[in-house]
């Protein structure tokens, strides 16, 4: 019988190559596992990869070798060639130490939930933000500048010595009563009276509002009735003002001395231009950096908090 021959059948030969590359790949695989588990785990390695400006890597983290210097001087009053290898390490394990739990606290958000955390935070930012404009000296040129387009911050407290009478109401008198009686005392202390007479003549009292001594123009609008307080800032000295009504009854105010606000010369607020030019620029750069992080980030306001911002704007 003769032998028929079947071009389809499957070579031995082929299959065994086969599963020799397949072997080999997962042997070599394998092989580079271990090899790259080796390297990345064994001891004294990571060491050889702390960077030489590093006192110490801790998750990657560098504790530097200038801060570490700067800890050991500043933690014990001496300089770091003479303190002892003893209180190197302390410091170093203290720095240490300090980073895990910075970075703990990263890994726990803590930022989120504790308020001084945040607080330090943000003033660790603005101090970034604003390190140049700290940095930064204003010239003469560039202060006289700010002086002379913010005047009216540089002036001179306005200065009051007044008497300030008011004819209550009560059971004895009504409003129509007090109105007409300190109608009366204004005719009077204008007349050339003394404020003692016109008082006790037609039943004002001082409204212990203000002191009989120097007040400034400050102190005045804080203590004193806005009626009250608006009608002696126009008075000169001498001056007598027309009956006031306010909460508390009619008011008159006599006005002994008036030292309006003058402005001062460059040279005598220098200081107070410094700062407040320094502040203004830092608040500049701040708004800025606010500006550009809102408009990188996802800010969305619930409709209550839209309605502030339309009406804020």
């Amino acid at each position: 019988m003769q032998e028929t021959s079947n071009d389809n059948a499957p070579d031995p030969r082929a299959n065994a190559n086969r599963r020799s590359l397949v072997l080999f790949a997962c042997g070599a695989l394998i092989g580079l596992a271990f090899a790259g588990y080796s390297l990345f785990t064994a001891k004294g390695t990571r060491t050889s990869n702390v960077p030489p400006e590093a006192m110490a890597l801790i998750n990657g983290r560098p504790i530097l070798r200038s801060d570490f210097t700067t800890q050991v001087q500043a933690q014990f009053s001496v300089p770091f060639e003479e303190t002892t290898p003893v209180q190197r390490r302390k410091v170093l394990d203290d720095m240490i130490a300090e980073e895990l739990s910075v970075q703990r606290g990263v890994e726990i958000d803590l930022p989120s939930f504790d308020p001084d955390v945040r607080a330090a935070m943000v003033a660790g930012v603005e101090l970034e933000v604003t390190a140049n404009v700290l940095a930064q000296q204003p010239t003469q040129e560039q202060m006289r500048q700010w002086y002379g387009t913010h005047k009216e911050n540089y002036a001179s407290d306005a200065s009051f010595r007044l008497r300030d009478l008011v004819a209550r109401t009560g059971p004895t008198r009504d409003a129509a009563k007090a109105a007409a009686d300190a109608a009366r005392a204004v005719a009077a202390l204008r007349s050339g009276q003394s404020s003692e007479q016109v008082a006790k003549g037609f039943g004002l009292e001082d409204s212990g509002r203000v002191d009989t001594g120097t007040v400034f123009d400050f102190a005045a609008r804080a203590k004193l009735e806005a009626p009250v307080y608006a009608a002696a800032s126009r008075l000169a000295a001498g001056g007598v003002s027309d009956p006031v009504a306010a909460a508390d009854g009619i008011h008159v105010v006599v006005m002994i001395e008036h030292h309006a606000s003058e402005p001062q010369a460059f040279e005598a607020v220098a200081d107070r231009v410094w700062t407040d030019y320094k502040k203004a620029a830092q608040d500049q750069v701040l708004r800025s950096n606010v500006d550009f992080l809102r408009g990188r980030a996802d800010v969305q306001l619930s409709d209550d908090a839209k309605a502030l911002a339309e009406k804020g704007a």
